[in-house]
């Protein structure tokens, strides 16, 4: 795969930069640092987006690209998860559980552009995992405030973060299980 250095690209870098400052602000979190907190999670969720959109809009969609992007998501939400799992309540079980449905996804992807050549796109129920733990990471970090308790928020969205995971995992599992058949028919 040919490494390319575009907008886009270049945003998604950005982003796994931003991972050890991210997890040192909220490792150190206080009144004092936690507008800048905030600031650096909000960035990191507005470089996602452009990512996106600008490979789409500027026609700079790339295999590299395609790999970078969710490379960038999973490792920026390892380590705030685990950021998060150190400093406040954050479950230890739902944190194994993303952990372990990632590393899973991770290696039958690997297994996949191993044999096929290509990237398989994330699907529609994985993106929006995604943004469901997103909110849940955010009430996790503003509930580090020492003023706030979001303690109910927290509780719905463990839960519901809970139950889009489960619905993805399921989700990826189908379509590496369509992918094995179409290898085996070969």
């Amino acid at each position: 795969m040919k490494t390319e250095i575009n907008i886009p690209n270049f945003l998604s870098m950005l982003r796994i930069l931003l991972i050890p400052v991210l997890v040192l602000f909220i490792i150190h979190s206080n009144a004092q640092n936690y507008p800048v907190l905030i600031g650096l999670f909000a960035l990191s969720v507005l470089l996602d987006f452009l990512d996106g959109f600008l490979a789409r809009k500027l026609s700079q969609e790339t295999e590299f690209g395609k790999v970078l992007d969710p490379l960038a998501d999973k490792l920026l939400f390892f380590f705030i998860i685990l950021a998060l799992t150190v400093k406040s309540d954050f479950p230890i079980w739902l944190a194994i559980l993303v952990f372990s449905r990632d590393l899973v996804i991770l290696l039958a992807s690997v297994l996949m552009y191993k044999r096929k050549h290509t990237v398989a796109p994330s699907n529609l129920i994985g993106k929006i995992t995604f943004g469901v733990f997103g909110l849940l990471i955010l009430v996790y970090i503003i509930d580090l405030h020492e003023s706030v308790n979001l303690e109910i928020l927290k509780n719905f969205f463990t839960l519901f973060s809970f139950s889009f995971l489960v619905w993805s995992g399921v989700e990826y599992y189908n379509i590496f299980v369509r992918y094995r058949r179409k290898q085996n028919a070969k």
